[in-house]
């Protein structure tokens, strides 16, 4: 792999130390970018050991913006605060589906 900041590997080699490279990613968590006539054609990232990173890096979930504690909530629910609407919920996903 050349460099230090940016690596990068050609597809042959790529091919010829695969399993190299992968442990290399793994172990450093820096991505490796693959050429093929000197450009730039794919990347190799670690993925995340988080499962909703995961989600989230797949593009499966998208993180809200403000979220709120997880304590709070079940501190509601536990109280009887919550009083089992989920209409606000569902007007939210729903609205977040017609902008994509």
């Amino acid at each position: 792999m050349r460099g230090h900041k940016k690596q990068s590997v050609g597809i042959k080699e790529l091919k010829d130390r695969a399993s190299e490279i992968i442990a290399t990613v793994q172990r450093t968590g820096r991505a490796v970018t693959i050429t093929k006539n000197n450009r730039e054609v794919a990347q190799i990232t670690a993925l995340p050991t988080d499962p909703i990173e995961r989600l989230v890096a797949a593009g499966l979930v998208i993180p809200a913006k403000d979220p709120r504690p997880i304590g709070e909530l079940l501190e509601h629910l536990h109280q009887g605060r919550w009083d089992g609407d989920a209409s606000e919920a569902l007007r939210a996903i729903f609205e977040d589906r017609e902008q994509d």
